[in-house]
């Protein structure tokens, strides 16, 4: 059974980025996560994942905001 929580992680990681796989195995390139099939058109995220998935999400907002800041000082 998949919980609410781990169905919300899901449902970022979806917002966040189209799930890349190799086509052989059901698991994200980008994020580590599995996929619904080949072909990657959502992620599933279990409940012992959905906190390892969440705080993937929150790196990358850093990383992205640490982005923006250092163009934003280059110009």
């Amino acid at each position: 059974m998949t919980s609410s929580k781990s169905l919300e992680v899901a449902v970022q990681l979806d917002a966040h980025h189209l799930p890349e796989t190799n086509g052989r195995i059901p698991v994200c390139r980008r994020c580590g996560q599995r996929t619904d099939d080949l072909a990657g058109s959502h992620h599933l995220v279990g409940e012992s994942q959905a906190a390892r998935s969440s705080e993937w999400l929150l790196a990358q907002a850093r990383l992205r905001q640490i982005e923006q800041a250092r163009i934003a000082r280059s110009r």
